[in-house]
């Protein structure tokens, strides 16, 4: 017989509160410092600080990463805000902002071929996200699972318009019921985050 200990992520009822407390607690804080330091440069980003923002969304570990043609890595877009040096939109313009940086499209050539891609929304709304200073929150495909989860219905669709008319005014909704303040609403994106990053919840009888 074995002596391996086989566990499964057991969920149970709970308070906002306390759901607010454990999954923000799942959320690895390596990457807390990068996030503190981009949040405080907000209005006076240099293009160093936005190919940080680019390698902290994309994951990017090492230099040989940060470069085209390198799979999950939007560096030549992440370059082009770089060179642009965008400031934060008008509270009228957030979506002409995001439809412009989520539409955006590069390629990535290989020996057989060439795939074009997105920016996409997730990236758009990080952009923004450190832009505000973090007053909008970041929308990517683990914080939709997570709303599916909460409302108990189909994942949303990944889009600009989703995200402004629906996902926004969930995240404030959510952050008064979880006793969020203004200044401590990233602890609710790191909830949220590591709340659709699980696969699959066994709930407790």
């Amino acid at each position: 017989m074995s002596n391996y200990k086989f566990l499964v992520l057991v969920a149970k009822d709970c308070s906002p509160q306390e759901w607010l407390r454990v999954w923000a607690d799942r959320y690895s804080q390596d990457d807390d410092p990068e996030y503190e330091y981009l949040i405080e440069r907000r209005n006076s980003l240099a293009a160093e600080d936005f190919e940080r923002i680019g390698k902290w969304k994309d994951g990017v570990k090492t230099e040989l990463q940060w470069k085209p043609n390198v799979a999950s890595v939007a560096y030549r877009i992440w370059m082009e805000a770089a060179q642009e040096l965008p400031r934060c939109p008008e509270d009228g313009q957030v979506k002409a902002f995001l439809d412009c940086w989520s539409g955006r499209t590069y390629t990535d050539a290989f020996t057989s071929r060439s795939v074009e891609k997105h920016f996409g929304p997730p990236r758009a709304t990080t952009l923004l996200h450190f832009l505000s200073g973090g007053r909008f929150p970041i929308f990517d495909s683990r914080v939709r699972k997570a709303f599916a989860r909460l409302s108990g219905g189909p994942t949303p669709p990944n889009t600009v318009a989703w995200y402004l008319d629906s996902y926004c005014t969930f995240f404030s909704e959510l952050a008064s019921i979880c006793g969020c303040e203004v200044d401590t609403s990233r602890k609710l994106d790191k909830a949220l985050f590591s709340y659709g990053a699980v696969e699959t919840l066994t709930f407790s009888t």
